[in-house]
């Protein structure tokens, strides 16, 4: 007899064993990746703006003292 409100878990909700871990593996080896890919694009940009600052401060101490001209 079934209840008439009473909700029957599956072996399919379980959500345990073999095929669990593994999904669990996979989601953390996902999260780390993305982790990574973002890692390295913020890595990327702080060198950009690095390089950036640094042409800048060249480019002001290289620049020869304007002489006027007669």
């Amino acid at each position: 007899m079934t209840d008439g409100g009473a909700l029957q878990m599956s072996d399919r909700d379980s959500g345990g064993g073999f095929f669990g871990f593994i999904e669990a593996i996979l989601a953390i080896i996902g999260a780390l990746t993305v982790m990574g890919i973002a890692a390295v694009a913020i890595s990327v940009f702080a060198w950009e703006m690095e390089l950036r600052r640094s042409e800048q401060q060249e480019a002001v101490a290289g620049e020869p003292p304007a002489a006027p001209t007669a």
